[in-house]
């Protein structure tokens, strides 16, 4: 088992968020945003779990789904 999953194999980094800064949002007003890492790798994330957005803000993403908010301090 790895750090505490009870799933063998998998590493850790699979199961953890990452911050991203939402880049635009879908001007048809869905609940997708365009996204960025702090690796500059794009991405189109889910926002329904975190309410409104503003581009600039930045959330935690797992797996495409933005979690929660993140305060400036979590990311570059």
């Amino acid at each position: 088992m790895t750090h505490g999953s009870g799933v063998r194999g998998r590493s850790g980094s699979e199961h953890t968020g990452m911050p991203m800064r939402v880049l635009a949002l879908d001007p048809a007003g869905s609940t997708l945003a365009r996204c960025a890492g702090t690796d500059g790798t794009a991405a189109t994330v889910e926002t329904a779990l975190v309410g409104v957005l503003e581009p600039g803000a930045i959330l935690l993403v797992h797996r495409g789904i933005a979690l929660a908010r993140l305060d400036a301090e979590w990311a570059p």
